[in-house]
């Protein structure tokens, strides 16, 4: 099933054994680790293209250094199950080039603001769903796969250790502090773009059988007794109000 052109059904997921791949991972982490590579890459577009257009230069800065984590990040969840080849990480990724279309023609701006807070909400959910499907991923892969996608709550104090975001978090904080009016648009932003990122991986789970096993997986190891796709949003949601709150913008 394809839905509003958000990924090209025509790429089949890679397979365990593909060249470079680890051959003892089975399809379904590779793919979910796919997913989260190709997530970071994402971030990593977003925060360099904001840094370009950053308002001071200590902001350009912040969000060049979240882009350069961003791309270490992934480099990382790639190592789990490739042998570290251009070729084998396309393999891996390739699934999932233009998964984020259709989300960014949803909510294009020209508010360079809204366009970080995008970034933050959109790339935050889909890091977020990785992080509930790793839960269910046994064995050493899984243990270091969940090492890899954890990150710290975003602060100053934390940035070093925190995610690709961490620098946009404080930015967008400072920014809304600084401005009521903005703030109270970039709240309503954001329940916009959390409906499109919603939207956007409920359309993985339905449309990829082997993310729709994780989902369940996760849902067990958790002891959650209820559908997987009703819990997913849940919980999606309501990381995305905590989000929100940690920016002092009301969900």
């Amino acid at each position: 099933m394809r839905h509003g052109g958000a990924y090209p059904e025509d790429v089949s997921s890679a397979s365990p054994g593909a060249a470079g791949v680890d051959p003892s991972v089975p399809a379904g982490v590779v793919e979910l680790v796919g997913l989260a590579a190709y997530t970071e890459l994402a971030e990593f577009g977003l925060l360099a293209a904001r840094s370009v257009d950053a308002p001071t230069l200590a902001a350009r800065q912040a969000l060049a250094d979240g882009a350069a984590r961003a791309l270490t990040r992934q480099h990382a969840l790639l190592a789990l199950v490739t042998d570290g080849s251009a070729d084998a990480a396309a393999v891996v990724v390739a699934p999932f080039d233009g998964a984020f279309v259709d989300f960014d023609m949803r909510t294009r701006t020209d508010v360079w603001a809204e366009g970080l807070l995008k970034g933050v909400v959109g790339h935050g959910v889909a890091q977020d769903f990785c992080r509930t499907l790793a839960v269910g991923v046994q064995g050493h892969v899984g243990t270091s796969l969940r090492t890899v996608l954890e990150r710290p709550a975003p602060g100053r104090e934390a940035e070093a250790a925190a995610g690709a975001d961490a620098e946009a978090v404080r930015l967008l904080d400072e920014v809304a502090a600084a401005d009521e009016v903005l703030a109270s648009r970039l709240a309503l932003w954001g329940r916009r773009v959390v409906g499109e990122a919603l939207s956007l991986v409920t359309t993985f789970v339905d449309a990829r059988p082997h993310l729709t096993a994780l989902a369940g997986d996760s849902a067990r190891t958790l002891g959650v007794d209820a559908d997987p796709r009703a819990w997913l949003v849940s919980r999606l949601t309501a990381e995305h109000t905590r989000r929100m709150d940690r920016l002092r913008l009301a969900a």
